[in-house]
């Protein structure tokens, strides 16, 4: 028998609160204006102006997503003066883990010196993949397991990309994030969707277990745009994800506003996935919100995945901005779109800081 809520696909915690926020990103910059010798000069162009990128950052051979993420905790329990033995949840959202197995939150929970008592999780996902994190912390907290839980959020994409793939070369970038929940005065809200018989339209086709890798699947194919990869790189066909996102991201939101009891005047941030500018925009356009609720940061930084929220936020920290009615919208890879609402008001959040590497 079905609950309401399962027939809604909707979830309301009480007393919950995103206490903080910190951000990472690797020092090195991959400014597109250099890629003109490669793609050639009008290539660059177009897709400068397409997607409204001008540059990422790009980890280095020896980085990884939990690295960046590593750091991005180190600041935030130590700017917030957060105890660490008070941790009792770390959940680990990214697509590119540091193993096969074991889980990656498990050698992060190593790393940190966090207790043996700690509840560790992974979510392999992307662009969707904070508010789902976000959810499984509140639900964690809801439920009397945990008190206070460390999100960290992050991928270093270009790891999976071919780079001769301008059309993925020139979107993602490397990222890494912390936000810490805990129980508070606040509510959050969430609807999370998945429709699965689209999870070819973003993939990385070899390495797992359904395909392992081979020489076979190294062999590299150039599409009709002249964009080259192998079946361990990569692919996303743009048009079917951009479809998918106008089609389902508006309705979400017209969900979540309704379970909130919010109008869209009423809001005061609306932050969506940085997938593209093109595609921020035209979601902007076609629900009708203002401009200066929806903030961007894609020039700067990219495409990075299940960091492009928190990412955003760090980038517009500082600035004049209300954060009493915030709405969240993750979408993409799976397929999947995600979102949630809250107050983010009394949330400490911390410019972006570059990754500095402490291996030897």
């Amino acid at each position: 028998m079905l609950c309401l809520k399962e027939i809604k696909l909707e979830t309301v915690f009480k007393n919950i609160s995103i206490s903080g926020i910190s951000t990472v990103v690797p020092q090195d910059i991959l400014k597109f204006e250099t890629l003109s010798s490669v793609y050639g000069l009008e290539d660059v162009r177009k897709i400068i102006a397409t997607t409204g990128i001008k540059q990422v950052r790009i980890a280095d051979d020896e980085t990884t997503a939990s690295d960046l993420c590593y750091q991005a905790a180190e600041n935030l329990i130590k700017n917030m003066a957060i105890e660490k033995e008070t941790i009792d949840g770390l959940i680990f959202v990214s697509q590119t883990n540091d193993y096969s197995l074991p889980q990656t939150s498990n050698v992060l929970q190593s790393r940190l010196s966090l207790n043996e008592k700690v509840f560790c999780l992974d979510i392999r996902l992307g662009c969707s993949g904070y508010i789902v994190g976000l959810f499984q912390a509140s639900l964690l907290i809801n439920s009397g397991a945990c008190c206070k839980v460390l999100v960290l959020a992050g991928d270093t994409t270009s790891k999976i990309i071919n780079p001769r793939d301008k059309s993925l070369r020139m979107v993602f970038g490397d990222a890494g994030s912390a936000t810490y929940v805990t129980r508070g005065s606040d509510d959050i809200g969430f609807k999370i969707h998945n429709n699965g018989s689209g999870f070819s339209h973003l993939i990385v086709p070899a390495g797992g277990f359904r395909k392992r890798s081979s020489n076979l699947t190294s062999d590299e194919i150039a599409d009709q745009d002249g964009n080259v990869r192998s079946e361990n790189d990569l692919f996303m066909n743009g048009t079917e994800i951009f479809n998918f996102a106008i089609n389902k991201v508006p309705m979400l939101i017209e969900g979540l506003l309704e379970t909130a009891k919010w109008t869209k005047t009423e809001v005061d941030l609306f932050l969506f996935h940085q997938a593209n500018n093109f595609m921020v925009e035209y979601l902007r356009r076609k629900m009708k919100i203002n401009s200066e609720k929806v903030p961007l940061g894609i020039e700067t930084y990219g495409n990075t995945g299940p960091c492009s929220i928190p990412l955003l936020l760090s980038h517009i920290s500082g600035a004049q901005i209300t954060y009493d009615k915030v709405v969240m919208c993750g979408f993409g890879v799976g397929l999947s779109w995600a979102g949630c609402y809250t107050n983010l008001n009394e949330t400490k959040i911390f410019k972006t800081i570059n990754y500095i590497s402490n291996k030897k």
